[in-house]
């Protein structure tokens, strides 16, 4: 293994200046710099990471802290995040919040006492201000999430015209009785895509009468469902805030021979994987998670690596049809 002295000897310089060039802190001359990173690639040498972090006041590490590590929603930005990070030879602590705003809050303090550079934010339970604060105590890049600071390490989706695009595809499918089953009202995309729901059935003159709020778990859409089929007047088209709650939905149509989507169409939202498989086929709203987490991890390696990212910072939602509706 190659070691700074070689790679000083090899260019002409001093060892001070070696480092100086890896770490990119002081100015040094481009033809020097580049006798350097010759010498670096003729002799594979690899900088020890904790000296890279000493030179430069960085640990080239990045915290990721995702709302539940086992939930398949994830897995898909963990991946993009991680694949981006590695590519620039920097890692990634991951921590789970475990499903619970305690969680979370113990996720970051975790990954803030590990002195990463900066910390990716696929979370649910923290708040704006938790969030403003936060970032005066290091760097957050955020998806998806309401935040009051400046939106430039945020990646955004357009989650009200999911819900108005989903709820116009039923309209022009012929239904009239349209249902809602929401995220929890704390979660600003949960309402966003309630608002497009409603917006949409306003501008043809219809209105809501079956609007139950869960939490994006398949077991509370088992639960609105239960509600809406106890109703004397049923919907005859339903809309869910994301996959999992209308696969819920479509196990109570099973559970009661209701015929899908003959006696009811089913809409979700994300389009995970399992979506394509289950029967009927979900029709849904696309969330292109996995491009949108790769889009976040490319800007805060814009902004606190200086490296060079083209990055689509809103991404828009599309429909994707299948059997269910």
């Amino acid at each position: 293994m190659s070691t700074i002295t070689e790679v000083a000897v090899k260019a002409g310089v001093s060892k001070a200046t070696v480092s100086r060039v890896i770490s990119g802190t002081t100015f040094v001359k481009d033809e020097t710099k580049s006798r350097v990173l010759a010498a670096i690639e003729a002799l594979n040498y690899t900088p020890n990471q904790a000296a890279r972090s000493l030179a430069g006041k960085k640990s080239y590490t990045v915290g990721l802290v995702l709302f539940d590590i086992n939930s398949d929603y994830y897995a898909p930005a963990a991946s993009a995040v991680e694949s981006a990070l590695r590519k620039e030879d920097l890692h990634v602590i991951i921590a789970s919040g475990q499903g619970t705003q305690d969680g979370e809050r113990d996720a970051v303090e975790f990954l803030i006492k590990r002195q990463v550079d900066a910390l990716v934010l696929i979370t649910s339970f923290l708040s704006k201000d938790e969030l403003e604060d936060l970032e005066q105590r290091c760097p957050i890049f955020v998806l998806n999430q309401e935040r009051s600071m400046s939106a430039d390490k945020t990646i955004q989706f357009d989650n009200y015209k999911g819900g108005f695009i989903a709820t116009d595809y039923l309209i022009n499918q012929g239904h009239s009785k349209i249902g809602i089953i929401t995220g929890p009202s704390r979660k600003t995309d949960a309402m966003d895509r309630l608002r497009g729901y409603q917006d949409a059935l306003q501008a043809k003159g219809l209105q809501s009468h079956w609007h139950h709020e869960g939490d994006f778990s398949a077991e509370s859409a088992i639960a609105g469902m239960q509600t809406f089929l106890a109703m004397p007047d049923k919907p005859t088209a339903l809309v869910c805030g994301n996959d999992y709650m209308a696969i819920g939905a479509l196990h109570v149509c099973y559970q009661h021979g209701i015929r899908v989507p003959d006696e009811l169409a089913v809409v979700g939202f994300d389009d995970l994987d399992i979506a394509q498989y289950f029967k009927p086929t979900l029709t849904t709203v696309k969330m292109p998670l996995f491009n949108m987490a790769d889009a976040l991890a490319k800007l805060l390696l814009q902004q606190i690596y200086q490296k060079k990212h083209s990055v689509q910072r809103y991404f828009a939602p599309e429909m994707v049809i299948r059997q269910s509706a």
